[in-house]
């Protein structure tokens, strides 16, 4: 049997109150999830940043990565500078009302793309008792 895990992630760009078109009857509900959201974008960006350190500069001291600083950064754990294959895949708008998001999308999955993930097979073969694969 050869399981796999699938992550699907919409980072949802930057989000900030003024482009949402949130007004002053903003329920706190939603102030609360915005910020949770640039929390998680911050902690990927400094995990993103630590993975391309610690892999240009191997001499140098490993710094923690802080992979439990969010549950977005927890979740993809495996996929940032893990033991798994990934593949980011970064959504633009054409709109000119859309560069700062469109520009910051872009800047992440270029800081991404330095990461030397060290994909390993974990599949278990199993040996017959004369020492042949079996089924």
């Amino acid at each position: 049997d050869t399981t796999g895990k699938l992550h699907m992630v919409d980072l949802a760009g930057s989000e900030c109150a003024k482009s949402a078109g949130m007004g002053e009857k903003e329920t706190a509900g939603r102030e609360r999830e915005r910020k949770n959201i640039n929390q998680s974008l911050l902690t990927l960006g400094r995990v993103i940043s630590l993975l391309k350190s610690n892999q240009t500069h191997p001499g140098k001291v490993q710094e923690r990565i802080p992979y439990r600083d969010s549950k977005l950064t927890r979740l993809l754990s495996e996929s940032l500078g893990g033991r798994s294959k990934t593949v980011i895949v970064a959504t633009v708008s054409p709109s000119v009302l859309a560069v700062e998001e469109t520009t910051s999308t872009l800047q992440y999955a270029q800081s991404a793309q330095g990461i030397q993930n060290k994909p390993v097979a974990q599949s278990y073969l199993k040996m017959n008792a004369d020492g042949r694969p079996g089924t």
